[in-house]
């Protein structure tokens, strides 16, 4: 009787433990996403319709438009972090090897990403405003009279935008390569050593086969994030001047429309926008872990 008893308080002890975290979950997780789900098709009245998504493909044709512009910005920043991603698991990998000053870059490229962006932002800022050397360089350079505010020029918002943003990436995912890079046994990188291997043989055929997993899961995860990309654009300048993105696009769209009588299709319209920019991220994701999966067989060390 007393294990029976004893039994059954252990099961409501353990039902009483994760009840409250399955209850968020629900409320605040699969809640909202289904229920985005249904606004994507339905309109400001209510009633079910495709109205939403023939909207969105309206505006992405027109030239003119801002969510074109935004998916433009998007896939350039997008661009840059797919760019920078090798470059970052390189650095990561000389600051392993322990090259002269490795200590000194390794405080230098992760000190950015522990401060809170608006600190970096406003850093940025008043290296490129117009009482930097930058801008009055620009301004010298092109001949053209005056200086420049380069974040509220339109010949210049996007491509400081997206600089920025690339400065802060190398920083990124040093911890991460540091921890996986020296779980690799170092008898094998002093046998590579021995026969003579170069550095650049050592990082392709062996570095990059051994810890080629977690190469992939943070590729997986960054095309997941393709319709995220957005660097610091808001911000920077607010997204104006040509460097809005998808997410700030967004954002904004919910900012501007607050209290007004059509705010409840601009969520409708917004979650269609957002279903179908999941689904292809959904769909690229899964095609690059597919391509990944065949790159290299796993290696147990």
């Amino acid at each position: 009787m007393e294990k029976k008893k004893r039994k059954f308080n252990e099961v409501i002890f353990i039902i009483c433990c994760i009840s409250v975290p399955i209850i968020q979950w629900l409320i605040f997780y699969v809640y909202p996403n289904f229920s985005t789900i249904f606004m994507a098709f339905r309109d400001s009245q209510g009633v079910w319709s495709l109205d939403n998504f023939t909207r969105f493909f309206k505006e992405l044709k027109l030239p003119t438009s801002d969510i074109r512009l935004a998916f433009r910005n998007t896939f350039l920043t997008f661009g840059i972090l797919f760019v920078a991603y090798p470059f970052k698991v390189m650095v990561s990998y000389f600051i392993y090897k322990k090259v002269p000053g490795s200590g000194f870059y390794r405080i230098v490229f992760f000190l950015p990403s522990i401060l809170f962006a608006v600190c970096t932002t406003m850093v940025f800022s008043r290296i490129i405003g117009v009482n930097g050397f930058i801008a009055q360089s620009v301004g010298e350079i092109l001949d053209l009279g005056y200086t420049p505010e380069l974040l509220q020029d339109e010949r210049f918002a996007n491509t400081v935008v997206l600089l920025e943003m690339l400065w802060l990436q190398f920083p990124g995912d040093l911890i991460i390569w540091g921890g996986t890079f020296a779980r690799i046994p170092e008898e094998v990188l002093e046998s590579a050593s021995l026969d003579g291997v170069t550095w650049w043989s050592e990082f392709t055929k062996i570095i990059v086969p051994m810890v080629w997993p977690t190469v992939a899961l943070q590729m997986v995860l960054l095309f997941c994030g393709i319709f995220g990309a957005s660097g610091n654009a808001f911000l920077l300048n607010n997204g104006s001047h040509g460097t809005i993105t998808l997410s700030v696009w967004m954002y904004k769209q919910v900012l501007e429309s607050s209290g007004a009588s059509y705010t409840a299709n601009v969520y409708n319209y917004l979650s269609a926008v957002g279903l179908m920019t999941t689904i292809v991220a959904i769909g690229i994701s899964i095609g690059i872990r597919k391509f990944t999966d065949k790159m290299f067989d796993d290696v147990e060390f």
